[in-house]
């Protein structure tokens, strides 16, 4: 009876063991999956949230805003005349700028807003709880802050960063294209308009294209 007792016990042991085996290769599967996809929706230069991520947020964000009746602010940004940067400082030195100009914009946001890169020198940010007219006043603040500052790449010249930002809020018969829409006509505004300025959907739209 005790040998029986023992076996049974080794079986256990053995049994015990498999699993455990097995529960350490399905958490290296998780972990590797969860790598995967924070690679997946992260951008490769700057290590933000890239495009993928961002639309899926916003749609998220949009169904929040939707049940609860919650604001939700959407701002475009772009780098002023970042084609101009590149060609005094080269692709390498432009590359720093942006790995720059992301972690300034996310140093200066709250913890729950999301800000990602779209490509190039285009940026986003959601800004949930938040109405347009309080997005453009920190927009406006965060600019002031960037204008004092100077950047020196590889030893070139100090060189100042402005942006461009236009700003929209969520409106509940939106669909998610009305939505950027929006903020991206605002951002043109604001490029129209000289650069380096923040505007809201609010105030009047400029209908012309500028690069």
């Amino acid at each position: 009876m005790a040998l029986v007792s023992a076996n049974h016990q080794s079986d256990l042991t053995g049994r015990l063991e498999e699993l455990e085996r097995k529960n350490q290769l399905l958490e290296a599967e998780v972990q590797r999956l969860r790598v995967y996809k924070d690679y997946a929706y992260t951008d490769a230069l700057t290590e933000i949230p890239n495009r993928r991520f961002y639309y899926e947020r916003m749609l998220q964000e949009i169904a929040r805003s939707r049940r609860g009746a919650h604001p939700l602010t959407l701002a475009m940004i772009d780098l002023d005349f970042f084609k101009e940067i590149n060609q005094s400082v080269g692709h390498r030195g432009g590359d720093q700028v942006l790995r720059f100009f992301s972690q300034f914009i996310r140093a200066n946001l709250r913890q729950e807003d999301v800000l990602c890169r779209l490509g190039g020198d285009e940026f986003v940010i959601l800004l949930p709880d938040t109405t347009p007219d309080r997005t453009a006043v920190m927009f406006e603040r965060i600019k002031s802050k960037l204008e004092k500052m100077e950047l020196s790449i590889d030893g070139s010249p100090r060189l100042t960063v402005s942006f461009s930002c236009g700003v929209a809020g969520f409106k509940p018969d939106y669909l998610p294209e009305d939505f950027i829409e929006e903020a991206d006509h605002s951002l043109y505004t604001a490029k129209a308009r000289g650069r380096n300025r923040v505007v809201a959907a609010s105030e009047p739209l400029v209908s012309q294209t500028v690069h």
